[in-house]
Protein backbone atom coordinates (compact mmCIF):
# COMPACT_ATOMS: atom_id res chain seq x y z
CA UNK A 1 0.00 0.00 0.00
CA UNK A 2 1.39 3.41 -1.01
CA UNK A 3 1.03 6.31 1.38
CA UNK A 4 0.31 9.54 -0.48
CA UNK A 5 2.24 12.62 0.48
CA UNK A 6 0.17 15.21 2.24
CA UNK A 7 1.60 18.45 0.89
CA UNK A 8 -0.31 20.57 3.38
CA UNK A 9 0.97 18.49 6.29
CA UNK A 10 4.57 18.69 5.12
CA UNK A 11 4.26 22.43 4.58
CA UNK A 12 2.90 22.87 8.12
CA UNK A 13 5.74 20.78 9.56
CA UNK A 14 8.34 22.82 7.68
CA UNK A 15 6.78 26.07 8.90
CA UNK A 16 6.82 24.78 12.49
CA UNK A 17 10.45 23.73 12.20
CA UNK A 18 11.38 27.14 10.78
CA UNK A 19 9.53 28.81 13.65
CA UNK A 20 11.42 26.73 16.21
CA UNK A 21 14.75 27.53 14.56
CA UNK A 22 14.01 31.27 14.58
CA UNK A 23 13.23 31.12 18.30
CA UNK A 24 16.50 29.32 19.01
CA UNK A 25 20.05 30.67 19.02
CA UNK A 26 21.13 28.75 15.90
CA UNK A 27 20.60 31.61 13.42
CA UNK A 28 22.75 33.89 15.60
CA UNK A 29 25.50 31.26 15.83
CA UNK A 30 25.51 30.86 12.03
CA UNK A 31 25.50 34.64 11.57
CA UNK A 32 28.59 35.01 13.76
CA UNK A 33 30.30 32.04 12.12
CA UNK A 34 29.65 33.45 8.63
CA UNK A 35 31.24 36.79 9.57
CA UNK A 36 34.32 34.97 10.90
CA UNK A 37 34.43 32.95 7.67
CA UNK A 38 34.98 36.08 5.57
CA UNK A 39 38.55 36.34 6.84
CA UNK A 40 41.38 33.83 6.96
CA UNK A 41 40.58 32.60 10.45
CA UNK A 42 40.53 29.23 12.14
CA UNK A 43 36.94 28.39 13.07
CA UNK A 44 35.75 25.64 15.40
CA UNK A 45 32.01 25.82 16.13
CA UNK A 46 30.13 23.87 18.81
CA UNK A 47 33.10 22.36 20.62
CA UNK A 48 32.30 19.76 23.28
CA UNK A 49 34.95 19.17 25.94
CA UNK A 50 35.34 17.91 29.49
CA UNK A 51 36.54 20.34 32.15
CA UNK A 52 36.43 20.01 35.93
CA UNK A 53 34.60 16.71 35.55
CA UNK A 54 31.74 18.11 33.43
CA UNK A 55 30.88 17.82 29.75
CA UNK A 56 30.67 21.38 28.40
CA UNK A 57 30.15 23.20 25.10
CA UNK A 58 31.28 26.48 23.56
CA UNK A 59 29.48 28.01 20.57
CA UNK A 60 32.56 29.15 18.65
CA UNK A 61 36.33 29.24 18.98
CA UNK A 62 37.77 31.43 16.19
CA UNK A 63 41.31 32.70 15.80
CA UNK A 64 43.66 34.72 13.63
CA UNK A 65 47.06 33.09 13.22
CA UNK A 66 50.52 34.18 12.12
CA UNK A 67 53.21 31.55 11.55
CA UNK A 68 56.59 32.98 10.62
CA UNK A 69 59.33 30.37 10.90
CA UNK A 70 61.64 32.11 8.42
CA UNK A 71 61.69 35.72 9.63
CA UNK A 72 63.44 38.58 7.90
CA UNK A 73 66.50 40.15 9.46
CA UNK A 74 65.58 41.89 12.69
CA UNK A 75 62.31 39.98 13.12
CA UNK A 76 61.56 37.12 15.51
CA UNK A 77 60.36 33.60 14.88
CA UNK A 78 56.78 33.46 15.98
CA UNK A 79 53.59 31.45 15.93
CA UNK A 80 51.00 33.90 17.24
CA UNK A 81 47.26 33.34 17.61
CA UNK A 82 44.62 35.83 18.68
CA UNK A 83 41.48 33.95 19.69
CA UNK A 84 37.86 34.79 20.27
CA UNK A 85 35.94 32.48 22.59
CA UNK A 86 32.31 33.17 21.69
CA UNK A 87 28.97 32.44 23.34
CA UNK A 88 25.82 33.46 21.43
CA UNK A 89 22.61 34.40 23.22
CA UNK A 90 19.18 35.44 21.93
CA UNK A 91 17.02 37.45 24.34
CA UNK A 92 14.00 39.12 22.74
CA UNK A 93 11.81 39.55 25.82
CA UNK A 94 14.45 40.33 28.45
CA UNK A 95 16.87 43.19 27.69
CA UNK A 96 20.32 42.87 29.24
CA UNK A 97 21.38 45.61 31.64
CA UNK A 98 24.98 46.13 32.77
CA UNK A 99 25.86 48.50 35.60
CA UNK A 100 28.92 50.72 35.32
CA UNK A 101 30.90 52.45 38.04
CA UNK A 102 32.74 55.77 37.72
CA UNK A 103 35.62 54.13 39.62
CA UNK A 104 36.34 51.81 36.66
CA UNK A 105 35.02 53.86 33.75
CA UNK A 106 38.35 55.17 32.43
CA UNK A 107 40.34 52.06 33.36
CA UNK A 108 42.87 50.59 30.93
CA UNK A 109 42.01 46.89 31.11
CA UNK A 110 44.89 45.61 28.96
CA UNK A 111 46.48 44.52 32.23
CA UNK A 112 43.86 41.73 32.40
CA UNK A 113 44.59 40.30 28.94
CA UNK A 114 44.70 36.49 29.14
CA UNK A 115 47.37 34.66 27.19
CA UNK A 116 49.95 31.87 27.10
CA UNK A 117 53.40 32.29 25.59
CA UNK A 118 56.56 30.27 25.27
CA UNK A 119 58.47 33.57 25.20
CA UNK A 120 57.71 33.90 28.92
CA UNK A 121 60.11 31.04 29.74
CA UNK A 122 62.99 32.99 28.22
CA UNK A 123 61.84 36.32 29.71
CA UNK A 124 61.59 34.78 33.18
CA UNK A 125 65.11 33.36 32.90
CA UNK A 126 66.38 36.84 32.01
CA UNK A 127 64.53 38.43 34.95
CA UNK A 128 62.35 40.48 32.59
CA UNK A 129 58.67 41.37 32.60
CA UNK A 130 56.38 38.78 30.96
CA UNK A 131 55.29 39.26 27.36
CA UNK A 132 52.47 41.83 27.82
CA UNK A 133 54.84 44.03 29.82
CA UNK A 134 57.33 43.85 26.95
CA UNK A 135 55.00 44.65 24.04
CA UNK A 136 52.31 47.03 25.34
CA UNK A 137 54.25 50.17 24.32
CA UNK A 138 54.52 48.93 20.74
CA UNK A 139 50.84 48.07 20.35
CA UNK A 140 48.60 50.20 18.24
CA UNK A 141 45.25 50.97 19.85
CA UNK A 142 44.29 47.59 21.28
CA UNK A 143 40.57 47.34 22.01
CA UNK A 144 41.34 46.55 25.67
CA UNK A 145 43.06 49.94 25.80
CA UNK A 146 39.99 51.76 24.46
CA UNK A 147 38.69 53.89 27.33
CA UNK A 148 35.56 54.89 25.36
CA UNK A 149 34.06 51.40 25.81
CA UNK A 150 31.84 51.31 28.89
CA UNK A 151 33.35 49.30 31.74
CA UNK A 152 30.70 47.49 33.77
CA UNK A 153 30.91 45.48 36.97
CA UNK A 154 27.55 43.68 37.37
CA UNK A 155 24.44 42.83 35.37
CA UNK A 156 20.73 42.00 35.35
CA UNK A 157 18.09 40.67 32.96
CA UNK A 158 15.16 43.08 32.80
CA UNK A 159 11.62 41.68 33.23
CA UNK A 160 12.92 38.32 34.48
CA UNK A 161 9.99 36.88 36.44
CA UNK A 162 11.58 33.78 37.91
CA UNK A 163 14.62 35.03 39.81
CA UNK A 164 15.49 31.50 40.91
CA UNK A 165 16.02 30.26 37.34
CA UNK A 166 19.50 30.42 35.79
CA UNK A 167 20.52 33.75 34.29
CA UNK A 168 21.26 33.72 30.56
CA UNK A 169 24.06 36.21 31.19
CA UNK A 170 25.70 34.04 33.84
CA UNK A 171 25.38 30.96 31.62
CA UNK A 172 27.19 32.84 28.84
CA UNK A 173 29.90 34.04 31.26
CA UNK A 174 30.46 30.49 32.50
CA UNK A 175 30.59 29.21 28.93
CA UNK A 176 33.32 31.55 27.68
CA UNK A 177 35.44 31.60 30.85
CA UNK A 178 35.45 27.85 31.39
CA UNK A 179 36.63 27.25 27.83
CA UNK A 180 39.30 29.95 28.20
CA UNK A 181 40.59 28.33 31.38
CA UNK A 182 40.42 24.88 29.77
CA UNK A 183 42.43 25.99 26.71
CA UNK A 184 44.99 27.80 28.83
CA UNK A 185 45.50 24.86 31.19
CA UNK A 186 45.63 22.40 28.29
CA UNK A 187 48.40 24.39 26.67
CA UNK A 188 50.36 24.94 29.88
CA UNK A 189 50.40 21.18 30.54
CA UNK A 190 52.22 20.75 27.23
CA UNK A 191 54.34 23.89 27.44
CA UNK A 192 57.89 23.42 26.23
CA UNK A 193 60.76 25.39 27.69
CA UNK A 194 61.89 26.85 24.40
CA UNK A 195 59.58 27.91 21.60
CA UNK A 196 57.80 30.81 19.93
CA UNK A 197 54.10 30.01 20.37
CA UNK A 198 51.80 32.68 21.83
CA UNK A 199 48.02 32.79 22.11
CA UNK A 200 45.91 35.73 23.28
CA UNK A 201 42.38 34.94 24.49
CA UNK A 202 39.39 37.28 24.21
CA UNK A 203 36.11 35.98 25.73
CA UNK A 204 33.10 37.39 23.86
CA UNK A 205 29.32 37.21 24.30
CA UNK A 206 27.25 38.10 21.22
CA UNK A 207 23.69 39.18 22.04
CA UNK A 208 20.67 39.20 19.76
CA UNK A 209 18.56 41.59 21.83
CA UNK A 210 18.66 44.92 23.63
CA UNK A 211 21.75 45.94 25.59
CA UNK A 212 21.82 48.78 28.14
CA UNK A 213 24.39 50.41 30.37
CA UNK A 214 22.97 51.63 33.68
CA UNK A 215 24.70 54.55 35.41
CA UNK A 216 23.88 56.03 38.79
CA UNK A 217 23.83 59.84 38.51
CA UNK A 218 23.04 61.28 41.92
CA UNK A 219 19.83 59.57 42.97
CA UNK A 220 18.77 58.81 39.41
CA UNK A 221 19.49 55.76 37.26
CA UNK A 222 20.40 56.67 33.71
CA UNK A 223 19.94 54.00 31.02
CA UNK A 224 21.91 54.22 27.79
CA UNK A 225 21.44 51.76 24.93
CA UNK A 226 24.76 50.26 23.84
CA UNK A 227 26.18 48.08 21.07
CA UNK A 228 29.26 47.06 23.06
CA UNK A 229 30.28 47.02 26.71
CA UNK A 230 33.07 45.33 28.66
CA UNK A 231 32.22 43.41 31.80
CA UNK A 232 34.86 43.16 34.51
CA UNK A 233 34.12 40.04 36.51
CA UNK A 234 35.81 37.96 39.20
CA UNK A 235 35.61 34.26 38.33
CA UNK A 236 37.47 31.41 40.03
CA UNK A 237 39.54 33.96 42.00
CA UNK A 238 40.74 35.73 38.86
CA UNK A 239 39.63 38.93 37.13
CA UNK A 240 38.46 38.62 33.53
CA UNK A 241 37.27 41.14 30.97
CA UNK A 242 34.40 39.98 28.74
CA UNK A 243 33.25 41.86 25.64
CA UNK A 244 29.47 41.87 25.31
CA UNK A 245 28.56 42.82 21.73
CA UNK A 246 25.20 43.17 20.03
CA UNK A 247 24.62 41.16 16.88
CA UNK A 248 24.55 44.22 14.61
CA UNK A 249 27.94 45.39 15.88
CA UNK A 250 29.76 42.06 15.72
CA UNK A 251 31.25 42.73 12.28
CA UNK A 252 32.93 45.91 13.57
CA UNK A 253 34.11 44.09 16.68
CA UNK A 254 35.54 41.26 14.58
CA UNK A 255 37.53 43.80 12.56
CA UNK A 256 38.92 45.30 15.77
CA UNK A 257 40.17 41.86 16.85
CA UNK A 258 41.90 41.47 13.49
CA UNK A 259 43.66 44.80 14.10
CA UNK A 260 44.65 43.63 17.59
CA UNK A 261 46.15 40.50 16.09
CA UNK A 262 48.21 42.38 13.50
CA UNK A 263 49.41 44.70 16.24
CA UNK A 264 50.46 41.75 18.43
CA UNK A 265 52.43 40.27 15.54
CA UNK A 266 54.27 43.54 14.87
CA UNK A 267 55.03 44.07 18.54
CA UNK A 268 56.43 40.55 19.00
CA UNK A 269 58.66 41.14 15.98
CA UNK A 270 60.20 44.05 17.88
CA UNK A 271 61.20 41.94 20.89
CA UNK A 272 64.92 42.19 21.44
CA UNK A 273 66.14 38.62 21.84
CA UNK A 274 69.87 37.79 21.94
CA UNK A 275 71.46 35.96 19.05
CA UNK A 276 72.15 32.77 21.04
CA UNK A 277 68.47 32.53 22.02
CA UNK A 278 67.39 32.89 18.39
CA UNK A 279 69.96 30.28 17.33
CA UNK A 280 68.71 27.74 19.90
CA UNK A 281 65.12 28.48 18.92
CA UNK A 282 65.95 28.05 15.24
CA UNK A 283 67.50 24.63 15.94
CA UNK A 284 64.49 23.53 17.95
CA UNK A 285 62.02 24.59 15.25
CA UNK A 286 64.09 22.94 12.51
CA UNK A 287 64.16 19.68 14.49
CA UNK A 288 60.38 19.78 15.03
CA UNK A 289 59.79 20.41 11.33
CA UNK A 290 62.14 17.57 10.45
CA UNK A 291 60.23 15.16 12.69
CA UNK A 292 56.76 16.32 11.58
CA UNK A 293 54.95 14.10 9.09
CA UNK A 294 51.57 14.65 7.45
CA UNK A 295 49.03 11.82 7.91
CA UNK A 296 48.50 11.74 4.12
CA UNK A 297 50.90 12.31 1.21
CA UNK A 298 51.05 15.87 -0.21
CA UNK A 299 49.06 14.99 -3.34
CA UNK A 300 46.04 14.18 -1.19
CA UNK A 301 45.82 17.78 0.08
CA UNK A 302 46.41 19.13 -3.43
CA UNK A 303 43.48 17.04 -4.63
CA UNK A 304 41.23 18.42 -1.88
CA UNK A 305 42.18 22.01 -2.76
CA UNK A 306 41.49 21.28 -6.43
CA UNK A 307 38.04 19.90 -5.58
CA UNK A 308 37.07 22.97 -3.56
CA UNK A 309 38.46 25.34 -6.22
Amino acid sequence: MTVKKNNNYHSEVKDKIKGEIKKSGFPLELYVLNICSKKNTGRMPNIHYVYEGKLREIDLYAFFEEINLHPKKGENLQHTSTSMIVACKKSEERPWVFFSSSMHQSEDVFYFTKYVSEFDSYLKQEGKYPLPGQIYKDLEKNHYMDKTISKCITYSEAFKKDRSSPSQIYEAIESVLNFLRYRRELYLRHLKKLGCFTEFFFPVIVLDGLLFEARLEGEEVNLVEKDHIQLRTDYAEEIFIIDVVRKGNFKNFFQSIEKDHLSFVKAINKLRCPKDYKTRLRRKIDQELKEFKLPFPPEFYQREVWKRG
